[in-house]
């Protein structure tokens, strides 16, 4: 069956989470009282959140098997000659919390008052990095499977990337129809900051060569803003985020093209390390 790795993808994530968040709206009642109330900390909640995961761990399991599996796991370990995207990631996360900040500030919209200093502010990264377990949830599912998995059918990155965003996208949507969840962001802005978000992910993600550390840091800080106080997560807050990543992909496109840095695709069902030839370049 054309695609069968895609479509057993789809099923099980979607399944999963959709399921799950309408048999929650369905039968609040019943499923509170066993699980609790709809929050991060509900196991139900955390399944949902975790369905891409699972569903990247089967699909690598029926690519090949446990090595296939093993392979997976094994990238969150970066190579050496790589190990300089710790400080491209961390640079544009501060780049990105001023930008957001102080470009805010600019337009008139109204930013809380500061109230960490610098070492606490990496404290509260590092809590809110595990208490948003969508961020561990869906790390595997949608940039360890489905990204490279749709570089390998359109043998561009800026097309797989575009898709990749808005099938995130489109799986969150259970989250803004559950009031409790109190997502005061526009669904439609939250689609358009993932899709440039993962175009510039899929440039670092085949830099890498498919490594999903850099990728699991970069999103762990940059969610962390409004937990910092550095901001409201708010509409026009989303349209600025919007527009540093929208001039992150285009200086990323710029020195790649300019300097002919080639970029080889990495993609499944290839989830072995693979050579650059014959894997094809970003559009």
């Amino acid at each position: 069956m054309k695609n069968k790795y895609l479509l057993v993808f789809c099923f099980i994530t979607y399944g999963l989470c959709w399921g799950l968040a309408a048999a929650f709206m369905l039968f609040y009642d019943f499923f509170s009282g066993i699980f609790g109330a709809m929050s991060f900390e509900n196991p139900l909640v955390i399944l949902a959140l975790f369905s891409a995961n699972i569903a990247a761990v089967i699909v690598y399991g029926m690519m090949g098997g446990l090595k296939a599996i093993g392979g997976l796991f094994a990238k969150f370990i970066p190579r050496k000659k790589d190990l300089y995207w710790f400080a491209i990631v961390l640079g544009i996360a501060v780049l990105f919390f001023l930008f957001v900040r102080y470009g805010a500030i600019l337009l008139g919209v109204a930013v809380p008052e500061l109230i960490y200093n610098p070492l606490e502010m990496v404290r509260e990264i590092i809590r809110n990095f595990f208490l948003e377990i969508g961020i561990l949830g869906g790390v595997l599912g949608w940039l360890g499977f489905l990204l490279p998995y749709l570089q390998k059918i359109f043998r561009s990155n800026i097309k797989a990337a575009v898709c990749t965003g808005a099938m995130m996208g489109i799986y969150t949507l259970p989250g803004y129809a559950i009031s409790s969840f109190e997502m005061v962001a526009l669904y439609p802005l939250y689609i358009i900051q993932v899709v440039f978000l993962y175009i510039f992910i899929s440039y670092m993600y085949n830099l890498t060569e498919g490594n999903l550390l850099f990728y699991l840091l970069l999103f762990g800080i940059i969610s962390s803003g409004a937990s910092l106080q550095l901001y409201y997560f708010n509409a026009p807050v989303q349209i600025i985020e919007i527009v540093f990543f929208i001039l992150v992909c285009g200086i990323t496109y710029f020195i790649i093209k300019k300097r002919n840095i080639q970029v080889p695709l990495h993609t499944l069902p290839e989830y072995r390390r693979i050579p650059a030839s014959g894997v094809g370049e970003t559009a």
